[in-house]
């Protein structure tokens, strides 16, 4: 017996536009989370078990005169090779039939949405943990993060110094020319509310301000400076009860990536035997880690709006 019509909406393709919405909704949640890999060196390959980024050292300044009719003596390129071995990280909630029916569908989407957004933020705060392992760390008294007191804040004199640091090592911007922080909301209160007339510089005041990087919000002492509440808040990391925070001072080739899956939906069942369970998470396999020391330093202080 012939379809009742030629053109039908079969139970494939209203599976293929849900699973077609759930990616909308993962996509739209993970993207908004993306902060730290505005700045990493990036290498992508499929199926390798390790991955290797090249560091390449300076070529020597060339201050000797050139002879005329003779060639210079070509100078060889030195490359160091990073090895990050790429891990898996996931996460996954179960949803069941009588949620999606008593819901309307819509705890399906808000599942994907949900797990989307666990992406996001798990994959920027592995970036993050990455950069906490740098040797390169300052406090505003030099002394150790311990020792910190409440009034140990983020100030324009440690911001120079570290912008120095980076500067004399011949470090190259990595936004446009220019140095990034990265920085927790109480450390960047601290520093707007300590700025003076006319130093900090609003996005909105940038000569080209669709340069936006994602969550930024000012320049400062040579910095543009990223919001991101991911940044590693130490409760009591300081002396007594002071809250201490990590702020994240870079430059070109401070962190790498590598990827053999990136981070995305994974929608499976139902397995049961009356299809009541599906399902909705995500999956990657990645790795973040510091490229070059030089290029990084670890700015640490306590804020004068933390729990202290």
């Amino acid at each position: 017996m012939a379809d009742f019509t030629t053109v039908m909406t079969d139970s494939a393709a209203v599976d293929d536009s849900i699973i077609l919405e759930y990616d909308q909704q993962f996509l739209v949640a993970n993207e908004q989370e993306h902060v730290v890999d505005q700045f990493v060196s990036y290498k992508r390959q499929i199926g390798a078990k390790t991955i290797e980024l090249p560091r390449y050292d300076q070529l020597a300044l060339a201050t000797t005169p050139l002879t005329e009719k003779e060639d210079p003596a070509s100078e060889a390129l030195v490359d160091t090779k990073i090895s990050i071995t790429p891990v898996e990280y996931g996460n996954v909630v179960t949803t069941t039939k009588l949620a999606s029916l008593q819901t309307g569908g819509t705890a399906d989407l808000a599942a994907a949405r949900l797990v989307g957004g666990n992406a996001g933020r798990t994959t920027d705060k592995l970036g993050l943990l990455a950069m906490d392992a740098s040797s390169n760390t300052a406090t505003p008294t030099g002394g150790a993060e311990a020792t910190l007191v409440a009034g140990d804040i983020m100030t324009s004199t440690f911001m120079n110094s570290i912008y120095n640091k980076l500067a004399r090592a011949s470090v190259a911007g990595v936004a446009d020319g220019d140095y990034v922080m990265i920085a927790h909301d109480d450390v960047i209160h601290d520093i707007r509310d300590a700025a003076s007339a006319g130093t900090w510089i609003d996005v909105n005041k940038y000569a080209l301000p669709g340069a936006v990087l994602r969550n930024e919000i000012g320049m400062y002492r040579g910095f543009r400076i990223v919001r991101d509440n991911h940044a590693t808040l130490t409760v009591d990391g300081g002396a007594t009860t002071v809250d201490t925070y990590r702020s994240y001072f870079m430059g070109m080739n401070a962190l790498g990536k590598v990827v053999s899956r990136d981070a995305g939906l994974v929608l499976s069942g139902p397995f049961d035997k009356l299809g009541r369970f599906v399902n909705v998470g995500w999956l990657g396999c990645l790795k973040y880690q510091i490229v070059e020391q030089q290029a990084l330093w670890l700015g640490i202080t306590s804020s004068s709006v933390g729990a202290n």
